[in-house]
């Protein structure tokens, strides 16, 4: 495909017979996040009823962009940041900087519904997920031991989109298929067939996303297929599953100096006197994964319950590198079961859970010389095994609408093992971690049917991931420690003004010891050191304002939204090499990120959903000696909706980065040589094609 053509493909063609059609949406109706059901604590309550800070993404949310990536559709929620330094390398933090975070998502614990999908290592391939298969993201900001075990950043909760099961209710059959295309080469298609009937409803999907990139050496090649569903067992029986194999390559371009990039912000890493580059070397991702996953429902009776997850899967993995490359397969296994008693008391609502997460890791590592892409001479071969034991307790109290209180205390138990056979002593190596209790306590005060009040206070702890022990370089890191602290905060939500006006707003003080970070040797490998402390206090703000709803004139709906996060994040206690950093500014974080938009849509199904942010500068290295400038990026999609009697179609078209800003989505900090900036696509345009039967 050319590179900057605007590809729009009109043609799709389904072959399908149904039992029953599913009836259509009508138009568009604008739901204020505080009416989102939290799952997470076991909560099962609106978010206004609910004392956890949380951020929300549906897939009304998602559908914003442009269906290729997630970043932007998260990054509306104040207090999350997430990162792509080329197409499907994402990077993920919530209230926290990418420290730890070259690639890939750590320190943040994920879940498909109930089922583990972060390893026991501390890694989540969150870049396999397959935006499709998404109806809701349920982000948990702040530290969650006290039931989600070893995190200091907070929990992401996946929720699958098949329908919900429902009593009485005939056969259906809905049938999804999407083509879409844009500049630099972006080609996407996926096609979706949902079957519910009383007892089973389920979701199966296919879907395949490729791209040339905006970069030399940026290409993308992914395929999923998935199926999700829940079945009826019984009155009391219930069982969710979710079967993925994921397929995905993406090369890596490598960062550039600040005078390369200005110079040519679409080359790929160079070669120096001393090292190839990225191109030469063919530097790449290659990611082979299935998996598989099962939760049961099981209710004794109206007070007790069992809730019990697996989680299995096998990882292939690739990593072809400027300085060596890695082959690694990885097997994973996971448990987490909880049981749950319930009680209502005139005014009292008694919840209790008690439960515990197991997650098991096999990892065999080779590190080979990289021979243009090839994998040459054996430099290392490792063993790795991880255990984690996550017990928990937590118990809810409610009393009448006004108050709520949940507390609950949670640990984790860390071991792992290493073995390097290419050694002389290959003998079998022990490291065991020690645990820490973490409590969590929240409070939440409803003012008025509308408007809540609450405060949390609770502990984190972290230990370092497999990819922090034993880095791409080969070196095993063994006195590595794990990171923990004490987050306190305080947050007013609510709605007003006939329910138009809703508003969200959040102050919290995070003190951070042993923080890790991530340091680079003059070979451009990377290691991971303990950092002292961080001292993180900010506030995040999001509202939404209902111009219109449901009107009978042209505009059928149309808002307005703010999303805000201030950050005052420093060092403290850090000294390293001879130099002390203390009281500098935190690595990669910006004080200030400004999102607002517009959306709108019409009675003649026309809508158009705009979307601006606005970034402050950031320090790029523990020295607070480089910044990357501040930023602005305007997004916009247009599109046109029409419903027929059997099936409804949408066109749609947008713009991303539409004031053409040369900037860097995903910083690599502490970069050596000054190799900071993976310079983000300039201004691209896409479109496609939904058809839904």
């Amino acid at each position: 495909m050319k590179k900057n053509t605007y590809l729009i493909l009109l043609f799709i063609s389904l072959s399908a017979v149904a039992q029953q059609k599913v009836p259509f949406t009508k138009p568009d109706t604008v739901q204020l996040m505080t009416e989102v059901v939290i799952k997470g604590f076991e909560s099962d309550k609106r978010l206004l009823e609910t004392p956890v800070s949380a951020g929300t993404v549906s897939r009304r949310d998602i559908q914003r962009f442009s269906n290729a990536s997630l970043v932007p559709a998260i990054n509306i929620v104040p207090g999350v940041r997430m990162e792509e330094r080329s197409p499907g390398s994402y990077r993920l933090s919530i209230r926290g900087s990418l420290l730890r975070s070259p690639f890939g998502v750590r320190n943040v614990k994920v879940y498909w519904n109930d089922i583990p999908f972060t390893d026991a290592g501390g890694n989540t391939y969150f870049n396999l997920v397959d935006q499709n298969s998404i109806r809701l993201i349920e982000i948990l900001k702040g530290p969650a031991g006290s039931m989600y075990g070893a995190n200091t950043g907070g929990v992401v909760i996946l929720h699958s989109d098949e329908p919900p099961l429902q009593e009485n209710i005939a056969q259906k059959h809905h049938f999804r298929a999407q083509i879409n295309g844009g500049s630099y080469g972006l080609f996407g298609e996926n096609v979706q067939w949902q079957y519910q009937d009383k007892n089973i409803s389920s979701s199966l999907t296919q879907s395949h996303l490729q791209s040339d990139g905006y970069r030399q050496n940026t290409r993308l090649r992914r395929d999923v297929l998935q199926w999700n569903g829940s079945a009826r067992l019984s009155e009391k029986d219930k069982l969710d599953w979710i079967l993925m194999y994921a397929d995905m390559y993406y090369q890596t371009p490598g960062g550039l100096t600040l005078q390369q990039m200005q110079a040519d912000p679409r080359q790929a890493r160079p070669a120096t006197p001393t090292a190839p580059g990225a191109a030469e070397q063919k530097a790449a991702i290659y990611n082979k994964t299935p998996f598989a996953g099962l939760s049961n429902q099981y209710k004794f009776n109206k007070h007790w319950s069992n809730t019990t997850s697996l989680m299995l899967a096998y990882t292939d993995f690739k990593n072809p590198f400027i300085t060596n490359y890695e082959a690694r397969k990885e097997t994973n296994v996971g448990l987490r079961t909880k049981m749950v008693y319930h009680t209502v008391t005139g005014r009292h609502d008694l919840k209790f859970i008690a439960g515990m997460e197991w997650l098991y890791n096999y990892s065999a590592i080779n590190n080979y010389g990289n021979q243009r892409g090839n994998a040459d001479t054996i430099q290392f071969r490792d063993k790795i095994w991880a255990r984690q034991l996550l017990p928990f307790l937590q118990g809810e109290w409610q009393l009448g609408k006004k108050f709520q209180l949940q507390a609950g205390l949670g640990t984790n138990f860390f071991v792992y093992h290493y073995q390097r056979l290419t050694d002389l002593d290959d003998s079998k190596k022990k490291k065991r971690l020690d645990e820490q209790l973490l409590p969590r306590v929240a409070g939440l005060y409803r003012i008025t049917d509308n408007v809540s009040l609450y405060a949390s206070v609770s502990k984190g702890f972290s230990p370092p991931a497999i990819a922090e022990v034993r880095p791409s370089e080969g070196s095993f890191y063994s006195n590595l420690q794990p990171e923990y602290g004490w987050n306190r905060e305080i947050g007013l939500r609510g709605k007003l003004w006939k329910n138009r006006l809703l508003f969200d707003i959040t102050a919290y003080h995070f003190k951070l010891q042993d923080a890790i970070v991530r340091r680079i040797n003059d070979t451009g490998a990377e290691y991971f050191v303990n950092a002292g402390g961080t001292d993180q206090k900010g506030v995040e703000v999001f509202t939404e304002y209902i111009l219109v709803q449901n009107s009978v004139t042209f505009v059928r709906t149309a808002k307005l939204w703010t999303s805000i996060t201030l950050n005052d994040f420093s060092f403290t206690d850090y000294s390293i090499d001879d130099k002390d950093y203390s009281g500098n500014a935190l690595t990669g974080v910006a004080k200030t990120i400004w999102s607002g938009g517009f959306d709108m849509s019409t009675a003649y199904g026309l809508y158009l959903n705009t979307s601006f942010t606005q970034t402050s500068k950031l320090p790029l290295n523990d020295a607070n000696g480089f910044y990357a400038p501040s930023y602005q990026v305007l997004l916009a999609r247009l599109g046109w909706k029409k419903e027929f009697n059997a099936f409804s179609i949408e066109l749609f078209t947008g713009i991303d980065n539409a004031l053409n800003q040369l900037y860097s989505l995903g910083n690599d900090i502490n970069a050596y040589g000054n190799r900071f900036y993976n310079p983000a696509p300039g201004r691209n345009y896409y479109g496609g094609l939904i058809v839904n039967l």
